[in-house]
């Protein structure tokens, strides 16, 4: 009966740890003197509705599919080679958001993000109408095809490795743009330029 027990409390113990939602209370264990949030290769999956993070959130190597909607991280995300595939409309990111990695196919209009966006290696294939980075922006080796008339980045734009073939008839890209071995087909017949493009 012993090893029977025992067997079965082994079996347990070496099962897959399931994971688990982070509530307000519990969420304090993680936190630090500067109010950023860690949760790096945590079992968690979601945080509450309206969550307001002081400093930095991290949730890399985590399996999050959505950010909770009324998010505000008063310091930067990173999620890099996450699960996380759903950025809700109104999430606020005072910082850069780095999406390395993750699950992103769509962004939406009406998500605020102060610095730059990376979304290398994701299978992103939209950007909304109006988009607007406040920093560089990677598309390196994503699934998109076109971009959003009338797009504006403030830092470089990255391209290589994507689907883009053609840019829209007006944009806006005050760094450099860094084509990475793409070969653009159509050019914008209004570019604003504040650096040079490198092939």
């Amino acid at each position: 009966m012993r090893i029977s027990i025992l067997a079965a409390l082994l079996l347990g113990l070496s099962g897959p740890v399931s994971a688990v939602e982070l509530d307000i209370y519990h969420m304090l264990n993680h936190l630090d003197n500067y109010g950023n949030l860690d949760l790096r290769n945590k079992p968690y999956t979601s945080l509450p509705v309206n969550t307001v993070i002081k400093g930095n959130l991290n949730i890399s190597k985590t399996r999050f599919v959505a950010l909770p909607k009324g998010l505000d991280v008063q310091g930067s995300l990173e999620a890099a080679n996450s699960s996380l595939a759903t950025v809700p409309r109104g999430v606020k990111i005072k910082g850069y958001a780095n999406f390395l990695g993750a699950k992103i196919e769509n962004w939406p209009a009406g998500v605020s993000v102060g610095g730059y966006i990376n979304f290398t290696d994701t299978p992103l294939r939209e950007l909304p109408p109006g988009f607007h980075v406040k920093g560089d922006l990677s598309l390196v080796r994503t699934q998109i095809e076109a971009l959003p008339d009338g797009i504006v980045v403030d830092g470089n734009l990255f391209i290589g490795g994507s689907k883009l073939t053609k840019f829209p008839d007006t944009m806006t890209v005050k760094g450099n743009i860094f084509l990475g071995g793409n070969r653009i087909n159509t050019w914008p017949k209004n570019l604003t330029l504040g650096g040079a493009v490198a092939p």
